[in-house]
């Protein structure tokens, strides 16, 4: 664990990942309980750890790759939403495997994995979809998923059928990389982080568009979580932010590195071989997955050779947020 000057602690989840090989493409959550889901890097699981204890437990799904986590609603009824874009690089060379995408939710106490059914769209009629995000409304009854690596569509799951929004506020979705449904002040919305266009959009729980957000210091948004009224957002360019959206304001957490990208980002290319990077706290690489604890604690992944799993803790003194 350390202090950074960022104004938060660091400490990492599992150290295991430092010397894996295996290239993690993670999400991640956290219950009211104490309890935090992570990827295994080796992909076809999740890994559980209920802090403040070491002890994790590997929990297994019929997934190849789980890039998104969302909790269930209920905490008498535990269930994880899971996605998989049906890709993963894997060692030595890191070309992706590839399979047909899934989404779909696990029953925590059974251990049954049901899938939801891809939506019966005419772009799926020569190319599979690669979700990329889940999530749900307070009591399940609508679920979304965001297919960022395959046409850049999000589907509205209502009783097992789906409608499609390809897009809002004029433009095309471009990587609607993350999605999450919350709170806002005149009633709940949809949150959708459109990586390739740098902004987040609100939506209606229709998909109806109500606004994008922009910023100079957003570039690729790629995570989401709520913290109070505010979403923590990850930057994959190396950066994690705070974002008021009625108010139109971003906090830096912790800033974009110095200089430019290294050969081989996320990793480091040395000699035509693919290395897990140097990773240091108080600096971010690629920041993935990212799911927020009932104490303020965030907790993110990021996507890199080996995966990377923190827990971040604000200060006592500091407010949220570093710059504007």
């Amino acid at each position: 664990m350390s202090r950074g000057n960022d104004g938060l602690t660091w400490a990492t989840l599992s150290p295991s990942g430092r010397d894996g090989a295996e290239w993690s493409h993670a999400g991640i959550a956290a219950d009211a309980g104490g309890t935090v889901y992570w990827t295994d890097a080796a992909g076809g699981a999740i890994i559980a750890r209920h802090l403040p204890t070491v002890r994790v437990q590997r929990i297994p799904v019929p997934l190849l790759e789980v890039h998104d986590i969302t909790l269930g609603p209920d905490p008498d009824r535990p269930r994880l939403w899971l996605v998989d874009p049906g890709w993963k690089q894997r060692p030595p060379a890191y070309e992706p495997e590839v399979r047909e995408g899934r989404a779909g939710v696990l029953d925590l106490t059974s251990g049954d994995f049901t899938d939801l059914v891809r939506p019966d769209h005419p772009r799926y009629a020569e190319h599979g979809w690669y979700p990329t995000s889940v999530a749900v409304d307070d009591t399940e009854s609508l679920v979304v998923v965001a297919d960022g690596y395959g046409e850049s569509l999000v589907h509205l799951y209502r009783d097992g059928a789906a409608t499609t929004v390809q897009g809002a506020g004029g433009a095309r979705f471009r990587c609607p990389h993350g999605a999450l449904v919350r709170a806002g002040r005149t009633g709940p919305e949809l949150v959708v982080a459109d990586r390739g266009n740098s902004r987040l959009v609100r939506l209606d729980l229709d998909g109806h568009f109500i606004r994008a957000f922009t910023h100079p210091s957003m570039r690729a948004p790629s995570g989401l979580a709520t913290l109070g009224e505010r979403l923590i957002v990850t930057d994959l360019d190396g950066a994690l932010h705070s974002v008021d959206l009625d108010r139109g304001v971003l906090d830096v957490l912790v800033p974009f590195p110095d200089g430019e990208k290294r050969p081989g980002w996320p990793n480091h290319e040395i000699d035509g071989a693919m290395l897990r990077p140097p990773l240091h706290d108080g600096v971010l690489n690629s920041p993935h997955g990212v799911a927020t604890g009932p104490d303020g604690s965030i907790f993110l992944t990021e996507w890199v050779i080996g995966g990377r799993e923190l827990h971040l803790r604000q200060h006592p003194a500091n407010e949220t947020g570093a710059a504007r």
